[in-house]
């Protein structure tokens, strides 16, 4: 059962997941970009900046919020920086990579544009990911297809990048959302020092990855089956009303 809030073990639950993830796709990322820095906002317990460390990259800063305990994180606690991001956030420096990963849909919409610029002034290349409509999630309050944050990235003079979700796409290692929506954005002004990034030019597309839709179409037939018998959907729709009141 998918945890509803952050407290009721929201990371623990996503914990394998993100790790293992983190774990097929960073080598993935260090094909194009090769950073010596690494911040990640919305970090959680620390998962993908294990990774990092594990691959070579010892300047490390998670940043999440205070519902991360100490107790939980898996890298160290001076590694990590409780902020709300959705008041925004900021560093007294710049980092070589600036990741956020399946974060975004959790600020509320009305402080998205003020959750991008935080991400823009941290670094020039950013690995970013949100869900997109229907993938559905704990507190997810602003899900969006591609264009709603390209269009927020680009008022800070910041390009996506295609480059990562065709090498990660069948990796069954890696959980679909990921695969479904990683992309890299990069600021002009450094945009001639990553070519490697800036050079694919493809399309962004709204994609759907086959293992969300899965998902969706047996949550869809679940849902049917309960609403076909008058006695489970009475009982369905209290036992919902019941967790909401608590």
């Amino acid at each position: 059962m998918t945890p509803k809030s952050y407290e009721d073990n929201f990371f623990g639950f996503h914990s394998d997941d993100s790790f293992n993830s983190a774990k097929e796709v960073i080598p993935v990322i260090l094909q194009f970009i090769k950073p010596a820095s690494v911040i990640d906002i919305g970090c959680g317990a620390g998962n993908w900046l294990y990774n990092w460390k594990e691959l070579g990259v010892t300047d490390l800063l998670g940043v999440d919020g205070s519902y991360v305990k100490a107790e939980d994180l898996i890298i160290d606690k001076n590694n990590f920086t409780p902020a709300d991001l959705d008041k925004g956030f900021s560093a007294d420096r710049k980092f070589d990579l600036v990741t956020s990963l399946e974060v975004a849909e959790h600020i509320k919409p009305e402080n998205a544009d003020k959750f991008i610029d935080s991400l823009c002034k941290l670094g020039d290349v950013i690995v970013f990911s949100a869900a997109i409509p229907g993938q559905d999630g704990t507190l997810h309050y602003n899900e969006q297809y591609p264009d709603y944050w390209i269009g927020k990235f680009a008022k800070h003079h910041f390009k996506p990048y295609d480059c990562l979700r065709e090498l990660i796409w069948n990796n069954e290692k890696v959980s679909p959302w990921y695969r479904q929506n990683v992309l890299f954005f990069v600021n002009d002004s450094v945009k001639d020092k990553h070519p490697l990034i800036t050079s694919n030019t493809r399309q962004i597309l709204p994609l759907v990855h086959p293992g969300i839709y899965s998902a969706r179409v047996r949550d869809a037939a679940y849902h049917k089956r309960i609403l076909k018998n008058p006695y489970t959907a009475m009982r369905f729709f209290a036992s919902n009303f019941l967790k909401k009141k608590k």
